[in-house]
């Protein structure tokens, strides 16, 4: 039987030098022999080959008796109660009535929408579209904002319950200055004294005008213009459909839109200026159907804008004259001075209103 198997001789001596475990039981259960070793080694690989054989012929076996129905099947057959419920079922309406108002809302919503949505002229570009990624490019307030109406009024309603607040109980005069209580008032007392003297020095103070030149020029290329409002860059664009337009390009099969959105950025405005997107996900799409002319030149029905927000740290702009033909900063309420009815009516409510950001410096 050892000779037969040199193959397996040859293994089992490696293994009985190598594994000291397995000598080790082996000369315990009395192997006097070198060759009486071997061959209880061998014996015991076949029983464990032969174990795992009959291991895999039942797991095959089991496998066959399993269910192989889905679990919509099971949980029917278990419970009565189906994976998916039919919505338009007259018992289940009937059960809860409001499944019924909403599936009405839903159906008169999806025949507006197809009634809005106009159509191509040629049928072949029909549901097929352009992409591009345009950046709405914000510019931080740096003053705070004057308050409104509502805010004075609470702010003086405020100070008048604080004043009543804060009034300090009647202090029992002590004969004694050594005595805690008495510090403790010269402490205050030297405190109020150098309060006073911190308001005689801000009285004497005057802070710079909240107008810049710019303001009274009214020059909308500058970034020193309504300082306690956000500014956005817009771009009059040579080519466009529209005469002014957040910065955008033509989007590239195989990059992402955020990269497309800051190609449009380095193409129109140079490298030499510092901005931060801080989303990879865009902050609203628009969309629009161009003329036929226009639809045989893009082979396409329309054109899809993928609007990102974008921060404005810095930095001076190096124009692209073949791209840009000029470009302003401008104000929220500014834009529809500049943009066409459509393009602003969808675009502005992308922009929030202006606020002060204090962890911008």
């Amino acid at each position: 039987m050892i000779r037969g198997r040199c193959w397996n001789l040859k293994t089992s001596k490696n293994l009985l030098l190598n594994n000291n475990n397995i000598n080790v039981k082996l000369f315990k259960r009395g192997f006097a022999t070198q060759e009486a070793k071997v061959a209880a080694v061998i014996a015991h690989s076949d029983k464990r080959e032969a174990e795992r054989l009959e291991r895999k012929k039942r797991a095959i076996e089991n496998s066959k008796k399993e269910d192989s129905r889905s679990n919509g099947s099971k949980l029917l057959e278990k419970f009565k109660v189906p994976r998916i419920i039919d919505l338009q079922d007259p018992d289940i309406q009937k059960e809860d009535p409001s499944i019924a108002r909403n599936m009405e809302f839903a159906r008169k919503r999806v025949e507006e929408r197809a009634l809005n949505t106009p159509k191509a002229s040629n049928p072949k570009y029909q549901d097929q579209y352009k992409y591009t990624s345009g950046v709405i490019i914000e510019r931080f307030p740096s003053l705070n904002p004057l308050p409104n109406e509502i805010e004075k009024t609470y702010m003086e309603t405020y100070e008048r319950l604080q004043e009543i607040v804060r009034r300090d109980p009647i202090r029992f005069v002590s004969i004694v200055e050594d005595l805690p209580e008495f510090k403790e008032q010269q402490r205050e007392k030297n405190e109020d004294n150098l309060q006073d003297e911190f308001e005689e020095d801000f009285s004497n103070y005057t802070p710079e005008p909240r107008e810049t030149e710019a303001d009274l020029k009214n020059d909308r290329k500058s970034l020193d213009r309504k300082l306690d409002k956000s500014l956005y860059l817009i771009i009059n664009k040579s080519g466009s459909r529209y005469d002014w337009q957040f910065p955008s390009t033509n989007w590239i099969n195989g990059e992402s839109m955020k990269n497309c959105a800051e190609r449009s950025l380095r193409d129109s405005l140079g490298s030499n200026w510092k901005y931060f997107i801080p989303s990879q996900a865009p902050c609203g799409v628009y969309k629009y159907n161009v003329d036929d002319d226009i639809q045989e030149l893009i082979k396409a029905q329309g054109i899809k804008e993928f609007f990102y927000r974008a921060h404005y740290f810095g930095g001076d702009f190096q124009i692209n004259p073949k791209i840009v033909k000029d470009y302003l900063w401008v104000t929220k309420d500014e834009l529809q001075e500049y943009f066409d009815e459509d393009y602003y009516n969808e675009t502005v409510k992308l922009i929030f209103d202006d606020c002060f950001y204090a962890y911008i410096k």
